[in-house]
């Protein structure tokens, strides 16, 4: 079995001092409140990472713990304590991001609640429910998603799930971080639902920003050079833009999408802006039908932008 895409870059070397001056200059601000330290790692990428040691040996709760989906617990995402001493957590950070290898499947939170109250603080919010009252997990462990996610959520969901946290790290698409602050509570505020209500809206933002990770890994399996002429973040950019021109120019098939993005990936990058493509465009825009479309273009736009 091939290794699976994703499109994000491993973690800059850089990180973890990041990470540690951050919460320094935090800690200095509240020295008086609790101090926790937590690896978020989702076990959907790697069942076994914290079956191993040295990470068996460290206290973890998994996310899935008393909701309906504590069977699947094996590939839920865990929260992970990181040594109490301030002197060994940049080590320890230096080899929990080796360990995870640049999958989409590490962020760091520091909190004011221990790891059994913050995953009690997450539990309303693992599974969300949307207005026609369907469920499915909500992936906060997933890197590429997360930014996403916390998106979606209503100002007052965002404020109360991120209110016992000083800070919560993660790696984006270039490797580099992205940090959101909280208010380092030290009292647990409980939600107002037990499972996350999501709007239509937020619901369809979130399928569409997942659409382009879809695609690319699908263009892995079949087509693994076309990833090669790119950084993985460069890739996503690529394909993520070409998706909304899709969208705007009426190319609607999911074959058609993927095509498109294709294109985008190793044609010309000016290439929609060639006559040819801008005409047809227009005629998909007006309902013509994309492969055929395809199939018409001449010859010298193939030799022009490939």
């Amino acid at each position: 079995m091939s290794a699976m895409y994703f499109a994000i870059e491993p973690a800059q070397p850089d990180v973890p001092q990041k990470i540690i001056q951050a919460l320094a200059d935090l800690y200095e601000t509240q020295s008086k409140t609790p101090r926790h330290l937590f690896a978020l790692v989702d076990g959907v990428f790697d069942e076994n990472l914290l079956a191993k040691r040295p990470w068996s040996r460290e206290k973890q709760w998994s996310l899935y713990e008393g909701t309906d989906l504590q069977a699947f617990d094996k590939v839920a995402p865990h929260l992970l304590a990181a040594p109490a001493d301030i002197a060994e957590q940049h080590g320890w950070l230096q080899e929990i991001f080796a360990a995870c290898d640049g999958k989409p499947m590490l962020s760091i939170l520091a909190s004011t609640l221990d790891g059994s109250t913050l995953r009690q603080h997450f539990q309303p919010y693992v599974i969300a429910r949307t207005e026609d009252l369907t469920e499915w997990p909500v992936r906060w462990g997933d890197t590429r998603v997360l930014p996403q996610i916390l998106r979606a959520l209503e100002p007052e969901q965002r404020e109360q799930l991120l209110s016992p946290l000083y800070g919560w790290w993660s790696i984006q698409r270039d490797g580099s971080l992205i940090v959101w602050r909280g208010h380092s509570t030290t009292a647990l505020v409980p939600a107002t639902f037990d499972k996350l209500p999501l709007n239509d809206q937020a619901f369809a933002l979130l399928v569409d920003q997942a659409e382009a990770d879809a695609i690319l890994a699908n263009i892995w399996d079949t087509h693994p050079d076309l990833l090669r002429r790119y950084r993985p973040s460069k890739c996503h950019f690529r394909v993520a833009k070409h998706l909304v021109l899709a969208t705007e120019n009426g190319i609607q098939a999911a074959n058609a999408r993927q095509h498109f993005s294709m294109l985008a990936l190793c044609l010309n990058q000016e290439f929609v802006q060639h006559p040819d493509m801008i005409a047809l465009l227009k005629r998909t825009q007006q309902g013509a039908n994309y492969a055929e479309e395809i199939k018409a273009l001449p010859e010298r736009f193939w030799q022009e932008m490939g």
